[in-house]
């Protein structure tokens, strides 16, 4: 569906009362077995460019193996792919092009990164005991090197706003023909129904310049959209509604990002929103929230992404080899 303005959703107004960036929790809370990257593409861009995504993977265990899934949630909605790989203990993993290596694809998504009990028998059947790391980069290659953007493996998403109160802001947002930047809006959707996004946009001096513009995400898909509107030094906020939200198995975990891009040069900067809830979330029923900043929003956990994976083709393992900068895709 394409993004527009669209009127007033008849929803509750959020009150902003309270920013809980997840990058401020201690390093141990960190760690996870489940984790989404929001974007990964092989994919032709403007101006002569090509987005690619490098991926890394590193398993943290000095004692054994992991086997973590790979599966990937195509843009616009499909049956994805899932992959093996078997990373050695205290070792990583690393493609300059995950959809190529990986899938042997083109095209754009979003990845769901897991390691199950059942593919790694022996192993602690514990969240730190299955835990890894996980980040990549989408980038464009030059004469003069690459240039791209981190984008960090996430586990906490939305629920839908009126059963769970959360929304999550980005700032500093420059969508503008004058400054030559220009901003998409993208979102994951982990559930089985199809979820609306909607988008409300803020100038500098907290006008709202965009009120609640839907953005269609099928489900276990990615999608995203050019941001409607002009901004420089703006903000965007994202809610979400789901038709499944009181489904104990079929309600949606949505994840939004997102990305800015200079014209000039095709430079992009990417950004995970942050979490906002209302007082009464914060102070009220969910006061030890704040000393825990991801009892807010929904944590992706290992039970949940076995229920996504399970909609996806298997493909079984991937046979890796020993290189110059670590453990890659036998080519």
């Amino acid at each position: 569906m394409r993004l527009q303005s669209s009127g007033t959703v008849n929803t509750k107004k959020l009150l902003l009362a309270a920013i809980l960036c997840l990058a401020a929790t201690p390093v141990f809370a960190q760690l996870s077995d489940t984790y989404v990257i929001t974007a990964a593409a092989n994919v032709a861009g403007g101006n002569n460019t090509r987005w690619l995504t490098q991926l890394s993977i590193f398993n943290p265990h000095f004692d054994y193996e992991l086997n973590v899934s790979v599966t990937l949630l195509p843009t616009g909605g499909a049956t994805g792919p899932e992959k093996l790989i078997t990373i050695p203990a205290n070792s990583t993993f690393i493609t300059d092009d995950v959809m190529r290596d990986v899938f042997n694809l083109s095209g754009s998504g979003a990845l769901l990164l897991a390691t199950f009990p059942e593919d790694n028998p022996g192993v602690p059947n514990t969240t730190i005991g299955r835990a890894f790391l996980v980040t990549s980069n989408t980038y464009n290659n030059s004469s003069s090197g690459t240039f791209g953007q981190t984008i960090p493996g996430m586990w906490t998403g939305l629920l839908d706003v009126d059963t769970d109160d959360i929304t999550a802001i980005a700032h500093g947002i420059d969508n503008s023909s004058r400054l030559q930047f220009r901003t998409n809006v993208g979102a994951v959707n982990l559930g089985a129904c199809s979820v609306t996004v909607f988008v409300t946009a803020y100038d500098a001096d907290g006008r709202r310049v965009l009120d609640a513009a839907p953005l269609g995400v099928p489900p276990y898909a990615h999608m995203q959209d050019r941001l409607p509107v002009a901004l420089e030094g703006g903000s965007v906020e994202f809610f979400v509604q789901d038709p499944c939200a009181n489904d104990d198995e079929d309600y949606a975990v949505v994840l939004p990002y997102t990305s800015t891009i200079d014209d000039r040069s095709g430079d992009p900067r990417y950004q995970t929103p942050m979490l906002l809830a209302l007082p009464g979330e914060l102070f009220g029923k969910k006061a030890q929230a704040l000393a825990d900043p991801t009892q807010l929003g929904k944590k992706i956990s290992n039970a949940y992404a076995r229920n996504v994976v399970a909609k996806a083709n298997r493909l079984g393992k991937i046979t890796l080899v020993r290189g110059e900068r670590g453990w890659g895709v036998e080519k």
